[in-house]
């Protein structure tokens, strides 16, 4: 087995400093000429006000290749381009499109296909690739990615601050974790070695990480307001399953539905390592039906994930040691301590998630339909979150404490 300190981050494409977002800043538009129609395109659609024609635009665009791209930072934005367009084809209009034309079907499967990731609009397309420092810098320095206030989206649906904002604290959140993933691999093979002092002082400089990924979550509000994410912003993100389907036209036949799940922060690779580093537990909690299957959940989450990171994800849950290594030493010791601190600040950061979610998305609907209309009401990336109104908020923020669950 691949020792962690054999591990090359670089072949995962995991920055050291930036941890999942690219080590240099994503490209704000492709530099071959033959690829301006798509940017041109994306462009004209700077609010609501031009989705009426953003249809017929697309339509009529050619079908381009995909022999142009030559880096991995185009394919890379080659695949914001594409998928943010068929998300806009999709729900522009006041009813949604049940099928995507070719001139965006052959070229988006193609990029998806190298980059392994599925062929719809994802966090990747919204925060991963889609987030800059401001001013605009070659090189990314972590300090400037860990505050929100220094970086700016690419693109946008909805020309709104409260939608930069979201996926700018997304994309901080993902630096202030990114960083601790080489100090995660030496930490398993401080565990491996035996050397209980310096898995300790991980866990505590882990705990504190997560401290500050809390209060840069919590910053959510500044900037972020509930109504407009919910009325505004959260439609843009929707995925196909919540429609029915889509067929994607030159590839399949018609009637032939493919269903994707809404971009989502649960499709981030960093909040999943935290639960594996950990050894959170994500089994099915069962009952009534009011929870799903977490661990299939998540792992369909996965899909959307760039591939090179989900593999990422399947060699750490291969390797990942500390919840066994702390859990064999005396309930009083100091890295037991430490380890139930880093669990500790992990769920609070699950409860400030579910308080935000009632916030952004249960309470407008609640305002919207009523109590009985709100049942169904789920998060882009598929969460059912009516547990939330029937008080499974408090089970599962136990369970997390206690290094069992697998909800969130």
């Amino acid at each position: 087995m691949l020792e962690p300190a054999e591990i090359n981050l670089q072949k995962y494409q995991i920055s050291d400093q930036l941890g999942f977002l690219p080590a240099q800043p994503p490209l704000s538009r492709l530099p071959h000429s033959s690829y301006q129609i798509w940017e041109d395109t994306l462009d004209g659609v700077s609010s609501p006000c031009n989705y009426e024609s953003i249809r017929q635009q697309m339509d009529e665009m050619p079908v381009l290749s995909t022999e142009g791209l030559a880096t991995e930072p185009e394919w890379r934005r080659a695949y914001v381009v594409l998928s943010m367009m068929s998300q806009l084809y999709i729900w522009a209009g006041y009813q949604p499109s049940k099928k995507l034309p070719t001139s965006l079907t052959l070229p988006l499967l193609e990029v998806s296909a190298h980059l392994g990731i599925e062929p719809c609009a994802s966090y990747s397309s919204f925060c991963l690739w889609n987030v800059r420092p401001i001013p605009a810098q070659e090189y990314a320095d972590p300090e400037v990615y860990c505050n929100p206030e220094n970086l700016a989206i690419i693109n946008s649906f909805t020309g709104t601050k409260d939608e930069e904002w979201f996926f700018c604290v997304s994309a901080s959140i993902e630096v202030i974790g990114g960083r601790m993933i080489p100090k995660m691999l030496d930490a398993i093979d401080a565990a491996r070695d035996g050397r209980g002092r310096q898995v300790t002082e991980f866990l505590d400089e882990l705990a504190g990480c997560l401290a500050q990924i809390d209060a840069t979550l919590a910053r959510m509000y500044e900037k972020c307001a509930p109504l407009v994410f919910y009325h505004r912003v959260r439609r843009c993100l929707t995925g196909s399953k919540s429609m029915g389907g889509v067929w994607y036209e030159g590839v399949d036949r018609p009637g032939d539905l493919r269903s994707y799940a809404g971009g989502s922060n649960a499709q981030s690779s960093l909040i999943q390592l935290l639960d594996i580093v950990l050894g959170i537990d994500h089994s099915n909690e069962g009952g009534n039906g009011a929870c799903t299957s977490p661990s299939s959940f998540h792992r369909d989450m996965r899909s959307y994930m760039p591939g090179p990171h989900r593999d990422f994800l399947e060699l750490m849950s291969r390797v990942t040691n500390i919840r066994p290594f702390a859990l064999d030493h005396p309930a009083g010791s100091d890295i037991r301590a430490a380890y139930n601190r880093a669990v500790g600040a992990l769920g609070q950061i699950r409860q400030r998630h579910l308080v935000m979610a009632a916030r952004y998305i249960i309470a407008p609907a609640l305002k919207e339909k009523g109590k009985d209309g709100v049942e169904g009401v789920r998060g882009t990336g598929g969460t059912d979150f009516i547990p939330l109104l029937k008080g499974a908020r408090d089970r599962t923020i136990a369970r997390i404490s206690s290094g069992v669950c697998r909800n969130c």
